[in-house]
C-alpha cells in the first residue's frame, strides 16, 4: 500500500476553546509538549505551525532542533495574520496602506525564518480579507491589493513554496477567494512558479465542492502543493476526524490524488474540542490508509471502465464490494 507523508498542525494539540468554553476542554500544553505529543503518534512525520504566535523569534531555533531530534519535518510554517485584531478589516487587502505593508512585511519575515525551519510550504489564508455587509468593501480595489501583496510575497524568495487556502466564511461572513475556482484564477494571474494551492477538504465541503473535481482543477495546472484533511457536515468547518462523515468523497479524493501522482504531504487540520487530540490524529491517519485499502479491494481497471461507461449500477456494485459486500 502507498506510504503517506502525514503532518499535523500543533494548534489543536493543546487547549481548544469555543465561544462557550473559552478556556478549552482540557489543560493547555506548551509548544514543546505539543511537538512531543505529535511525535508519539505512529505515522506522523511532520509538523505545521504559525509565527509569531506558536513560534517566536526567541524559540524558532530551539524548536527546529527539537523537531530534528524527534525526527519530524517542519512542513507548514506560515504567518499568523488573522489573529491580530489590527487586521480585522483585511490582511493583504486592508484598506489602510500602512496595515497592508505590515501584513506583507510579517509574511516576508516569516519566510526568512521558514528557511531556517526548512519548511515545505507557507500558507496564505485570507481569513480577514472579506466582508460582513453589502457595500462594505471596494471589490475591485481589494482584489487588486490582495493580488499585489501575494505577488510581492512570492518574489521575496522564489524558492519558497507559498499556497493559497480557500474558505467561504469564518471569521468573516464572506472571505475573498472562497472556492477552488477563485483561487486558481488568481494563481494563474499572478503566474509565479512558487505559488500554488492548498486544498482543505473541509473548506471544499462547505462550498459543496466535490474533492475529486477540485483536485483535478489544481493538478491540471500543476498547482496542488499541499492538502489539509478533516471532515464536516457541509454546513460549518467542523474539523472532525477524517472520513467519518463524507467517506465516499474522501475515498474518491485519495484515488485521484494517487492517479495524479500527488507526492506531497497529507496535513491534518483538525479541531477536537472534547476528544484527546493524539487519538483524533491517530484515527485520521488510520482512515486515510483505510481509504486506500478500500480502493485496493476492487481492480482499478473496473473503476476506470466506469469512467467510460458512466454505469451507475456498476459503480454502486464496486462501492459495495469495497465495503465487503456482494
Amino acid at each position: 500500500m502507498k506510504q503517506l507523508k502525514v503532518s499535523t498542525g500543533i494548534w489543536f494539540l493543546g487547549a481548544t476553546s469555543d465561544r462557550f468554553v473559552k478556556a478549552g476542554y482540557r489543560p493547555d500544553k506548551t509548544i514543546e509538549e505539543r511537538f512531543k505529543l505529535a511525535a508519539s503518534v505512529p505515522g506522523v512525520g511532520g509538523l505545521e505551525m504559525h509565527y509569531p504566535t506558536e513560534v517566536t523569534d526567541a524559540s524558532y531555533k530551539p524548536l527546529k532542533a527539537l523537531a530534528d531530534d524527534l525526527g519530524l519535518k517542519i512542513v507548514q510554517f506560515c504567518p499568523h495574520l488573522w489573529v491580530d485584531p489590527k487586521w480585522k478589516f483585511g490582511q493583504f487587502s486592508n484598506p489602510n496602506a500602512k496595515l497592508r505593508r505590515e501584513a506583507i512585511d510579517l509574511a516576508k519575515r516569516t519566510t526568512d525564518i521558514a528557511q531556517h525551519m526548512e519548511a515545505e510550504v507557507m500558507v496564505y489564508w485570507p481569513a480577514q480579507d472579506g466582508y460582513d455587509y453589502p457595500f462594505q468593501i471596494d471589490h475591485r480595489q481589494r482584489l487588486d491589493d490582495l493580488v499585489a501583496g501575494l505577488a510581492e510575497w512570492c518574489d521575496h524568495n522564489p524558492q519558497q513554496k507559498i499556497v493559497l487556502e480557500y474558505k467561504a466564511f469564518e471569521p468573516r461572513t464572506h472571505i475573498l477567494l472562497p472556492t477552488i475556482g477563485h483561487c486558481m484564477t488568481i494563481i494563474n494571474e499572478i503566474n509565479r512558479p512558487n505559488l500554488g494551492i492548498n486544498i482543505d477538504m473541509g473548506h471544499a465541503f462547505i462550498m459543496k465542492e466535490n474533492l475529486a473535481e477540485s483536485i483535478a482543477l489544481a493538478c491540471r495546472y500543476g498547482k496542488l502543493m499541499h492538502t489539509h484533511w478533516n471532515d464536516n457536515w457541509k454546513l460549518f468547518d467542523d474539523d472532525v476526524i477524517v472520513g467519518t462523515v463524507n467517506l465516499w468523497e474522501t475515498v474518491e479524493a485519495m484515488f485521484w490524488l494517487d492517479e495524479w501522482g500527488y507526492d506531497g504531504w497529507y496535513g491534518l487540520d483538525l479541531f477536537p474540542y472534547r476528544e484527546p487530540p493524539e487519538q483524533v490524529v491517530a484515527e485520521s491517519i488510520r482512515n486515510l490508509h483505510f481509504a486506500l485499502e478500500l480502493i485496493d479491494r476492487v481492480p482499478r481497471a473496473e473503476l476506470r471502465e466506469c469512467f467510460q461507461t458512466s454505469d451507475a449500477v456498476k459503480i454502486s456494485q464496486l462501492m459495495r464490494r469495497m465495503l465487503g459486500g456482494q
